[in-house]
């Protein structure tokens, strides 16, 4: 099991996230690319007899843009026309997420929407027409511009690493590398490389609780060092002094290998191609023509018909693509840290297992808001086992400890302790819902570091627990205060026994819950109950209430997989059987 310690993310990491997701950023570069196009278009277009100039907009992948760029110019300098209207073809570089949300009608700037859409992958086309949207008006079978399949690189003589013919997926999992060195990969919701990772792992792994388990340890291991955008190798393997440096595995396009070590700084590292033998996913970059207009259609298809020409086929085989079959050009097989022969590749990432690979990624990937209703009732001063060793107390101490060091940042979390000695409520808010990565204004320590202290010194107040009323009035807390962007829970950590001291009946609880559990806004409760003593199928029927989960454990080693366990449960939320 992974130990749970994250990396920080390298400075090439940070600069892709801010790159990519800067408002700013994004506008200014789209601001560049409009006034140079408006440049360059010639004056006079309407002296040329033009009734109206259009512009036919193309947005590509960073790594075909300039090929694009050059069939564009050739095809303005045509100065085509269309029944009396002019087109001008104008390239740019938008992030393939953003393009689907436009055409699809999603949420974002719709001005960005294309007339050509040069994706790196079909996945694309198909997630723009299943999503809510939907998307009618593209075209329904793309033809290809070139192809590049996903593969994992990482600098020759990589310790840890098999011969690039005989690599699996498996690679990637948590234990099965170097625990220091990082997987790098784009956010499935940005690249189809990232899809492709989440796909294999999720085809290794199978389905089922153990299953999910495991996709939750990969998730978490992986997203920190994850990326906003299109991977620049030169970021990760810079020519500088690399000494004590941990090299990392990252997932890219084929091409991006042979384009970085073309261009590599002799003091930079030589970069293998490793070509997983479960078979891997073939980046198809399909020339998507989006637009309804007839004219713009036309204009289309005959820029198309450029990019045919083989001088262009020529400088995409230069920049290291394969041909749109997968075939390897001669000039490839010439080129260090690859193997020429076509790969085993699948068309597999289609349909219902390409959302599968988006949606398990988002569901675990999402921070979290989770309130901790902790017991110190006299129970909890009792051994864990019958066989002594520590108690109940001393244990919820330890998963507590655990579990703040499992959660991200951006978590927003606070804790509850319960027991009828803290007067009528039963119980004392110790800490309110904040941000684990954050600190309270005029304070220096964080959340996280405020919780880690309060956990150390909690102990046992003695009297019952009020289990019943105090799970209803936390689960109404998370539920008052819901966030859309957030999984919101109740983690439970108790003895496991109300013994009588609640207002409410286990009865009452389990309606009341049932009640208020709304799916489209879904509060779950994960239970973990200290000790063979607690009321097993009480607390499951309170856990199944709100499609959440229970463990009962006198293990304390167990304490790391059930809390991954839990985690792994908003795959099947809001409809989880218990």
């Amino acid at each position: 099991m992974s130990t749970g310690r994250h990396r920080l993310p390298s400075q090439a990491v940070a600069r892709t996230r801010s790159l990519a997701g800067s408002p700013l950023g994004i506008s200014a570069v789209a601001v560049t690319l409009i006034v140079a196009a408006a440049v360059a278009v010639p004056v006079g277009m309407n002296a040329l007899g033009c009734g109206e100039t259009r512009y036919l907009r193309v947005s590509a992948t960073q790594n075909l843009a300039p090929i694009l760029r050059e069939a564009a110019t050739e095809f303005n300098g045509e100065r085509p026309s269309y029944d009396g209207d002019c087109v001008y073809a104008q390239v740019d570089e938008i992030a393939p997420h953003r393009i689907m949300t436009a055409i699809a009608g999603g949420p974002g700037d719709s001005t960005i929407a294309p007339d050509v859409w040069v994706p790196e992958s079909s996945a694309w086309v198909e997630l723009a027409r299943v999503s809510a949207g939907g998307t009618h008006s593209i075209t329904t079978d793309p033809p290809s511009l070139a192809s590049s399949p996903v593969v994992l690189a990482a600098p020759e003589g990589t310790e840890g690493m098999p011969d690039p013919g005989d690599t699996s997926w498996t690679l990637v999992l948590p234990g099965e590398r170097d625990p220091d060195r990082p997987l790098v990969m784009v956010d499935p919701n940005r690249g189809a490389d990232g899809m492709t990772v989440m796909h294999a792992v999720r085809r290794h792994l199978g389905s089922g609780d153990a299953a999910d388990t495991a996709m939750t340890d990969f998730v978490r291991d992986v997203q920190t060092d994850s990326a906003f955008g299109e991977i620049d190798l030169r970021s990760f393997f810079p020519g500088a002094d690399r000494q004590g440096r941990v090299d990392p595995v990252v997932v890219v396009p084929e091409q991006a290998v042979v384009s970085y070590n073309s261009t590599r700084p002799e003091s930079a590292p030589e970069l293998v191609a490793h070509y997983p033998s479960e078979g891997t996913v073939g980046l198809d970059y399909p020339y998507v023509t989006t637009t309804d207009t007839a004219s713009l259609r036309e204009a289309a298809d005959d820029l198309y018909e450029v990019l045919k020409d083989d001088s262009y086929r020529d400088r995409l085989r230069e920049l290291g693509f394969r041909d749109p079959d997968g075939s390897a050009p001669t000039a490839l097989a010439s080129r260090p840290g690859v193997i020429a022969e076509e790969p085993a590749t699948h068309e597999d990432l289609t349909g219902d297992a390409l959302l599968a690979s988006v949606t398990d990624w988002n569901r675990l990937s999402m921070p979290s808001r989770t309130l901790v209703l902790a017991d110190v009732s006299a129970a909890m001063a009792e051994d864990l086992s019958d066989e002594g060793g520590p108690t109940r107390m001393e244990t919820a101490v330890d998963a507590a400890m655990l579990g703040l060091s499992l959660f991200p940042d951006e978590t927003d979390m606070g804790l509850w302790l319960m027991s009828d000695s803290f007067g009528e409520t039963g119980r004392e808010e110790s800490a309110e819902m904040h941000r684990l990565g954050a600190a309270e204004e005029g304070e220096e320590s964080t959340r996280r570091q405020e919780l880690v202290e309060l956990a150390q010194g909690v102990d046992v107040e003695g009297g019952g627990s009020r289990l019943y009323d105090n799970i209803l009035s936390a689960y109404d807390e998370v539920q008052d205060n819901y966030h859309e962007d957030k999984i919101n829970s109740v983690i439970l950590l108790t003895a496991g026994q109300d013994g009588g001291s609640s207002d409410l009946s286990h009865e009452d609880l389990v309606a009341a819950l049932q009640d208020r559990f709304d799916p489209r806004r879904p509060v779950s409760m994960f239970i973990i109950a200290f000790g063979n003593q607690a009321d097993r199928d009480e607390l499951r029927a309170v856990a199944a209430a709100t499609s959440g989960s229970l463990f009962v454990t006198d293990d304390p080693d167990e304490i790391g997989d059930i809390f991954l366990s839990s985690i792994s449960r908003r795959l099947c939320v809001p409809d989880c059987d218990n």
